[in-house]
């Protein structure tokens, strides 16, 4: 049985910002952090690009507080956006759904809930659904959840994957909090949401067809909280060692969607791993132009090479990296537009008479 992922639906932020002005803001604001190392040479390396955001930059120098509420609220609508808009791309109805899976990190406090069950109903979805929440998975996370929702599909689920992440504001940054980890991170992140159906019945669109998964976490927890702690290079994460399509003699993809965390990790795959450099190409312009939207970023990066599709049959590999520990990988196939089981069975029907 063949697993189809159709395209994804993606919800930004409704500001869209220059990073040149964030840094603006941040040299206003907090002008002692903004003088870091790490923070000048990520606001030149991001020069000229821009971010979308679901908040807008800070009029006044008052920080203004983002609360747990807050945020549920904003990760729940770009999540509800991209569900709506990866439904019409699958031609299906909420009621079609049989499962859904929904990757949601953290809040820095640990205090989100979790938002399954607020999906279920704000989508109008069926009251049986499968609910499977993800927490805590890092940049593998849109990755991690496609193989579960593969798992799902295979019983007759068509699901429904979603992921969103939002950085804190940068209304909300006080003396306190603004880090220099926390103003690189300004400069690099973007908010958005990014949705797909996994299904078993082919669909209308053209996507992905999924014909192997892997999953990947260090056995030495001590060595991998180091490993995150000291953010050692992608090249010498594990769990790509590990994966067994790139060995010698495998068959290299022809597309690689891979989440690393960041484009400096991804510039250092690109020079040093087995992935072809064109491979990595849409992974590449999907960093620079979007960000890093977290366990979204995979879908975000899907969403462009939707917008400039291989040939029909090009095999590629979906990746996603967790500092140190964790990884996550599915051997996909690109599959041009397909028609729908009812179709299927309408021709056959038309053959037969």
């Amino acid at each position: 049985m063949q697993t189809y992922v159709s395209p994804p639906g993606i919800a930004h932020g409704q500001y869209d910002i220059a990073t040149d002005d964030i840094a603006a803001v941040m040299r206003r604001l907090h002008p002692r952090p903004t003088e870091h190392p790490d923070v000048l040479a990520t606001a030149r390396a991001v020069s000229g690009r821009r971010r979308r955001r679901v908040h807008p930059l800070p009029d006044g120098r008052e920080p203004t507080p983002y609360t747990s509420e807050d945020r549920h609220r904003d990760l729940r609508e770009l999540m509800e956006q991209a569900c709506r808009s990866a439904l019409r791309h699958a031609g299906l109805s909420a009621q079609d759904v049989g499962g859904l899976v929904v990757v949601q990190d953290p809040s820095p406090a640990g205090a989100d809930q979790l938002l399954d069950s607020d999906l279920v109903l704000a989508l109008g979805l069926p009251s049986t659904t499968a609910r499977v929440p993800l927490t805590g998975l890092a940049g593998t996370g849109a990755v991690h959840a496609l193989i579960v929702a593969e798992d799902m599909a295979r019983l007759g689920k068509p699901t429904l994957v979603v992921t969103a992440e939002i950085h804190q504001p940068l209304p909300a940054l006080t003396a306190d909090t603004a880090s220099p980890a926390t103003l690189v991170r300004q400069l690099m992140a973007g908010d958005g949401g990014a949705a797909v159906i996994v299904s078993g019945e082919t669909l209308t669109a053209p996507g992905l067809v999924i014909d192997e998964t892997w999953q990947y976490a260090h056995p030495d927890t001590r060595t991998s909280a180091r490993a995150e702690e000291l953010g050692h290079p992608a090249q010498d994460h594990p769990g790509l060692a590990a994966l067994p399509w790139l060995r010698p003699g495998q068959q290299l993809p022809d597309f690689a969607l891979v989440h690393p965390g960041g484009p400096d990790p991804l510039h250092s795959l690109s020079g040093t791993s087995p992935l072809p450099q064109q491979a990595l190409e849409p992974s590449l312009v999907g960093i620079a132009e979007d960000g890093d939207l977290g366990a979204a970023s995979v879908l975000q990066m899907l969403a462009r090479l939707h917008q400039r599709p291989p040939a029909a049959g090009s095999p590629g590999l979906l990746l996603g990296l967790a500092p140190g520990y964790l990884a996550a990988a599915c051997r996909v196939r690109w599959t041009p537009s397909a028609t729908t089981r009812q179709e299927r069975l309408k021709s056959a029907y038309r053959a037969a008479s």
